[in-house]
């Protein structure tokens, strides 16, 4: 007996079904980790201590890193809650004690500092959270260009 042609389609179907939702799921990497918790906290890892604020949350598809520990450079985009001004007090506070030199500073909707040390220089761009969005905070850093005197 023949199989019917509703019942190849139904057996391929299912065959592509399973094999999509098998394809799509994602192992955690613990009980208690989703791969995107593990990815975030391996690149916490990876800077040296006290670069982040407390409770900040990596958004990946924004942030690019290169490099680790107190030689990293790119841009690391935090969700950094409603009050963004916890995030803004800690790079003014905490920088500086980890050798950064404060070069200016503007308090605002969207503020903005800029920092050295080394070889490297930092950006911070704090965006305020609304009733409805959380705030943002962007930390770039870039290798220093040094031109040569004439």
């Amino acid at each position: 007996m023949k199989p019917s042609f509703f019942t190849s389609s139904r057996v391929l179907v299912l065959s592509l079904v399973v094999l999509c939702t098998a394809c799509s799921s994602t192992p955690k990497t613990s009980l208690d980790e989703t791969p995107q918790q593990a990815l975030n906290s391996s690149v916490f890892e990876g800077l040296a201590p006290n670069t982040l604020p407390a409770g900040a949350k990596m958004i990946n598809e924004q942030t690019l890193i290169l490099g680790s520990g107190d030689t990293w450079v790119g841009k690391i985009t935090l969700d950094v809650g409603k009050d963004a001004v916890i995030a803004y007090r800690f790079f003014l506070e905490q920088y500086p004690k980890q050798g950064w030199t404060l070069l200016s500073t503007v308090r605002g909707q969207t503020s903005m500092m800029v920092f050295t040390k080394d070889d490297r220089n930092a950006t911070v761009q704090i965006t305020d959270g609304t009733v409805v969005t959380s705030g943002k905070a962007i930390l770039t850093v870039t290798p220093r260009v040094v031109s040569p005197k004439p």
